[in-house]
């Protein structure tokens, strides 16, 4: 029916044609079809996403790469020779008896102490650089058949890729830190034409450098197949230092054909660490391609093995790649079981479940429960590798976000800070992490509603991974997006709309047009457009973003309701409330059917549908929806919560328009409560609330109160937010409406005064918020009989209105009205009689004979046109 309506605008029939393949609006047992079939349920077979297909996808594609090198070796190395050559190290093996390694072998600073960090190894890298070329020239000039052409000596390692690889290998590493333990930040490779030139290598490394460590990665290949001798070699420099370099000896042959693996960077954190035989994860990866889906006997099979490190791969793949959430949660809680039983509850190990299985529940918004996992795996990390362990911020790090999920942003803010500080003096200032800590910061002082210092920390993260990565780096593009999304909150949206496209352009020219994250940037985007009162812009960026996330993730996934949700808002600022509906019902389909109803994310769409249907006038449904979402908030989030406040304070609004002024009040008094308990008394939701409070008192005409709690919504924002902010300047017009409707003149000119000055600030001249507040600035004016300030007001209030809406349009009329009114009281009887003129021809022309509009210009242009007579 919806769909047939002849009033339904071609964007909402667009959307609609865009879903009609997967759903069916028209249908009143859609939604329990959807719950019946093919979505994995018990009676099901369960089908393969999107997300999941180019998963097994990457995985074909990597197990190809196998089959050529398994090809190719056979070529090279026909009898076997270059896999039986042996290699020794010096070292006699870096890992002692017990777990532990030999503390010598860590990488040494300038001074001749264990690195403490990657600002340490750089610097002693780059005082080692020279004399491992050397050395690295030397080799190929005694090896005969080669030359320097053979030699490839690489630029340093990069600081982000070698912060990941100390941490996915060696974080549980004793002694650390684990940056000690990167080898390969000078590194070289020779490329030997046979066999014998290989042997010759061997033997030159043998007889004239220290080695560390060495593998002939023909006898054992590296898990993507590829195979060369691996050496790690102490090279001495500057008298008693040395720092150990890596050497890669490849035969060309093989090199030349196997390629480039593009996936093996995709797969390495599966691979890195010490705990499992990279064996036998090929051939777990080769059995979840064979089977193609994660179906009941799979799982069936995996909870019946013995093998933790087996689940626990699997746990990990589900969770982190194939968005089987539940059956991740389900399989590390059995590895937990088995772990504490053979290594106990504070073994490191154990500690690493904790962490996933606190990251798990967070991701399915149950913030308690993933706090009690989280608060355990600190516990065991900070006894196993000390307080000051970048792992142990990694935890608190994940637990602020646990206390931002249930609104406690003080506690939010103080784990972010606390891990920032444990990063900065284990890892130095110039680390990827301690950037993402930095922004970390940045996310819990803006949940506080301090924005400026928001910035601020994020300005910081940019310097740093500008320090390390340059200014083009892709990286860079989540901190700009951040930067971005601040100056939105602070109603800065060119400021934002600047930061979001250069990070735009960033992820473009790393991924191409379509990635998630070129989705989420293009719907901040869409959003600040749709502020600006652009909706063609908005639109056109949240369309974009949906054609993405459908062709990246599959038409039903949770995050096209994201699109959906927007485009719903986009419609309804047009005025197609019905054509909102649709979409926004659509959004809620997906994420019911997908997350189940008992998730935050259903209940924000239950809200956005109670918040159109509030826009029909259909309050008894808005409240319904309201309900709905406040049942599931209350259940995820308990009573005290910021989101819980959110939907009371809505449910409070909607009441207020009914005319329930009692039941409004009760409910604005609830979420003032709940969120000075939990946010404080200083935050931007407190100062909507007693926006929320003062609207009430206005509709039921009680001036007094309605002026004192905008007054205290307008300190809040004031304080908070800046003068310069929208909110700020909103406050300012509603308590000088007030105070005009009062008597009030003085007070009310000062508060219109204060919100033109942010609005012109904000917005410009020429936009309508400016030009609304200027009309009514005018209108106080000539009542005060300050007629030369309220025709300067006017004038740029009738420019503006003329370029925002056109000579013709009724707004402009308005304006022409009161200008020729406040001529009239000047004796410029001629321009007056011009303006009134004017206004009453737009006015005739648009509006009935007996409008109040049309009498009231008449009368003024007659009475203007006597006065311009008698003078």
């Amino acid at each position: 029916a919806l769909q047939g309506d002849e009033n339904m605008n071609q964007s909402t029939k667009d959307v609609m044609q865009e879903f009609e393949s997967q759903h069916d609006p028209h249908s009143q047992n859609h939604e329990e079809e959807e719950d019946g079939s093919d979505d994995g349920g018990e009676d099901g077979d369960p089908e393969v996403t999107a997300v999941q297909q180019r998963f097994l996808d990457r995985l074909t594609h990597f197990f190809d790469f196998q089959r050529i090198a398994e090809e190719r070796v056979s070529t090279v190395d026909p009898q076997g020779k270059i896999a039986g050559m042996k290699v020794k190290a010096h070292s006699k093996g870096i890992e002692e008896k017990n777990g532990t390694f030999k503390a010598g072998y860590r990488q040494q600073d300038i001074k001749g102490k264990p690195v403490r960090h990657l600002t340490d190894l750089y610097q002693a890298a780059e005082a080692a650089k020279p004399e491992f070329e050397t050395f690295m020239n030397s080799l190929v000039n005694s090896v005969a058949g080669l030359s320097r052409a053979d030699l490839d000596i690489a630029p340093m390692k990069q600081r982000a890729r070698a912060s990941q690889k100390a941490r996915e290998e060696y974080t549980y590493r004793i002694p650390g830190p684990a940056e000690s333990w990167l080898y390969d930040i000078l590194r070289a490779s020779v490329i030997c034409k046979s066999y014998k030139q290989m042997s010759e290598v061997n033997k030159f490394l043998k007889e004239n450098v220290h080695i560390v460590e060495c593998q002939n990665r023909f006898a054992m290949p590296q898990f993507d197949g590829y195979r060369d001798i691996l050496y790690y070699i102490s090279v001495p420099y500057k008298d008693e230092l040395a720092f150990v370099c890596e050497v890669q000896v490849h035969h060309k042959e093989f090199k030349h054909y196997f390629g480039v693996n593009s996936h093996k960077s995709y797969f390495q954190p599966y691979f890195a660490g010490p705990f499992r035989d990279p064996i036998e994860n090929l051939q777990d990866l080769d059995m979840l391609l064979q089977v193609g889906k994660v179906d009941d006997n799979l799982m069936e099979f995996l909870v019946q093995a013995t093998d933790s490190n087996q689940l626990k791969l699997f746990a990990r793949i589900f969770f982190e790649q194939l968005e089987e959430t539940d059956k991740s949660l389900e399989l590390f809680r059995r590895v937990l079981t088995m772990e504490e039983s053979s290594f106990g509850k504070g073994h490191v190990i154990t500690g690493s479940t904790y962490q996933y299985l606190g990251r798990v529940l967070l991701s399915k918004g149950d913030a308690d429960g993933a706090l009690l996992y989280l608060n355990e795996a600190t516990s065991v990390f900070s006894a196993n590798l000390g307080a000051d362990n970048p792992e142990v911020a990694t935890t608190l790090s994940i637990i602020g976000e646990a206390h931002r999920a249930r609104g406690d942003y003080a506690e939010a803010l103080r784990d972010q800070k606390k891990a920032l500080e444990i990063r900065e003096a284990a890892l130095g200032e110039d680390h990827q992490l301690v950037a993402e800590s930095y922004m970390n910061v940045a996310q819990a002082l803006c949940d506080r509603g301090e924005m400026k210092k928001g910035i601020a920390e994020c300005r910081t993260a940019l310097i740093i991974q500008e320090s390390i990565l340059g200014d083009s780096d892709v990286e860079l593009a989540q901190t700009h997006c951040m930067i971005g999304k601040i100056h939105f909150m602070q109603g800065e949206n060119d400021k934002a709309l600047e930061s979001l496209n250069k990070a735009l352009s960033l992820q473009e020219e790393a991924y191409g047009k379509k990635h998630q994250r070129i989705a989420d940037t293009l719907t901040e985007i869409g959003k600040v457009k749709s502020s600006q009162g652009d909706y063609d812009e908005a639109e056109a960026h949240h369309r974009k973003a949906l054609q993405i996330r459908e062709q990246m993730l599959g038409k039903g996934h949770p995050d096209c309701a994201i699109s959906y949700g927007y485009l719903g808002f986009v419609l309804s600022h047009r005025g197609d409330n019905e054509g909102a509906l649709v979409v926004l019902r659509l959004a809620l389909k997906i994420r019911t059917k997908v997350l189940g109803k008992n998730h935050l994310l259903s209940s924000n769409c239950y809200a956005d549908v109670g918040s159109i249907m509030a826009e029909k006038e259909d309050f008894e449904g808005a409240l319904n929806q309201y309900k709905e979402c406040l049942t599931i908030r209350k259940s995820l989030c308990g009573r005290n919560h910021p989101k819980t406040a959110e939907i009371i304070n809505a449910s409070g609004r909607v009441k207020s328009r009914m005319g329930d002024h009692k039941g409004s009040i009760s409910d604005h008094e609830k979420a003032l409560g709940i969120l000075e308990k939990v946010v404080g008394s200083n935050h931007p939701d407190v100062a909507d609330t007693y926006q929320y409070m003062g609207e009430a008192y206005e509709r039921n005409s009680n001036q007094t109160k309605a002026l004192e709690n905008h007054s205290k919504a307008l300190a809040i924002r004031s304080a908070v937010l800046g003068k310069q902010h929208p909110s700020t300047a909103s406050s300012c017009v509603v308590i000088a409406g007030i105070l005009e409707e009062k008597g009030d003149l003085p007070g009310a000119k000062m508060a219109y005064r204060q919100a033109i000055t942010a609005n012109a600030g904000l917005y410009g001249e020429n936009h309508v918020e400016t030009a609304n507040v200027r009309l009514k600035l005018g209108r106080v004016l000539n009542l005060e009989q300050e007629f030369a300030a309220a025709e300067e007001e006017l004038r740029k209030a009738a420019t503006a209105r003329e370029e925002l809406f056109g000579a013709e349009d009724l707004h402009t009329a308005e304006a022409y009205a009161l200008l020729g009114t406040v001529l009239n009281h000047q004796e410029k009887f001629d321009e007056a009689v011009s303006f009134h003129e004017k206004a009453l021809e737009i006015r005739k022309d648009q509006l009935r004979e007996n409008h109040p509009d049309v009498v009231a210009s008449t009368q003024a242009a007659a009475a203007n046109r006597e006065g311009r007579e008698e003078d």
